[in-house]
């Protein structure tokens, strides 16, 4: 199907420019050779799983970490692969870490089950582009993934590993790595803050519900970030007692060392 189309509707934070799918060929060629029938799936905090090809032939069959994430996109409007990358990277990767070199595989695997469908736009003076828009079938297996348990997040927490194994370390140097790590947790959550003013100014558009959940998404993943700042600091100041009181070395008593924690929480 083809057809003329002067510009696509801006919808709410997916929408903040017109993209061109100039290099949509060009990307989706230097992937064919990917594997579509299954492959790994990297979760949200680093873990992974298989996907396997049974459940590819099964159209509502569980949805993949990055299946899920697809039809998420195209819920809200039609996308080619171009804008699919690069509102992935604007509003989801944050906090729904996928394999964004196994996208245009499997958007065709996507289509092959009925769950999006495609048509080509004929546009005059550009390259012609593929538009993506999610079909019944994806509408029904991403409610049902929506109304599934909500699981307990996957974690693969490097900070708290350094913790766990300070004692391999000089506290000076532990210290020197948290303080790091803290900085740039804060300015990752000012810039989620920038981000957030800059999206509220559509809630008074025509989109203004889809536009309500996303920053309310974008106000708890601040208010987590936030949370590891806060963590940090509090690591700090124990590890700032310790150095000062020399507990570690001495052999001080477990009951004492354990009120240098209390009175930093």
């Amino acid at each position: 199907m083809t057809r003329n189309v002067a510009a696509c509707p801006r919808v709410a934070v997916l929408c903040r420019g017109q993209d061109v799918d100039r290099a949509d060929g060009v990307r989706r060629r230097k992937i064919d050779s990917a594997d579509e029938q299954g492959g790994t799936v990297r979760h949200g905090f680093g873990h992974t799983s298989q996907v396997s090809s049974s459940d590819s032939d099964n159209p509502v069959a569980g949805l993949s970490e990055l299946e899920v994430a697809l039809l998420a996109l195209l819920s809200i409007r039609p996308m080619t692969g171009y804008e699919i990358l690069r509102h992935h990277a604007r509003a989801l990767e944050p906090w729904w870490e996928t394999p964004r070199t196994q996208i245009y595989p499997k958007l065709r695997e996507l289509q092959r089950r009925g769950l999006i469908e495609h048509e080509y736009v004929v546009q005059e003076g550009k390259p012609n582009k593929r538009l993506y828009s999610i079909g019944p079938a994806g509408s029904e297996a991403l409610a049902s993934w929506l109304g599934s348990t909500i699981n307990v997040p996957e974690m693969r927490h490097h900070m708290m590993m350094r913790l766990f194994l300070g004692n391999l370390l000089p506290i000076e140097e532990t210290s020197r790595l948290l303080i790091g790590y803290r900085d740039r947790m804060a300015a990752r959550a000012e810039s989620f803050r920038q981000a957030k003013e800059r999206f509220s100014r559509s809630l008074s558009g025509p989109y203004r519900a889809s536009v309500f959940f996303e920053l309310l998404s974008l106000d708890h993943l601040i208010a987590m970030t936030d949370l590891e700042v806060a963590g940090t600091d509090k690591a700090l100041a124990a590890l700032r007692r310790f150095g000062s009181d020399g507990a570690l070395a001495s052999g001080e008593q477990a009951s004492e060392l354990l009120d240098a924690i209390r009175d930093v929480s």
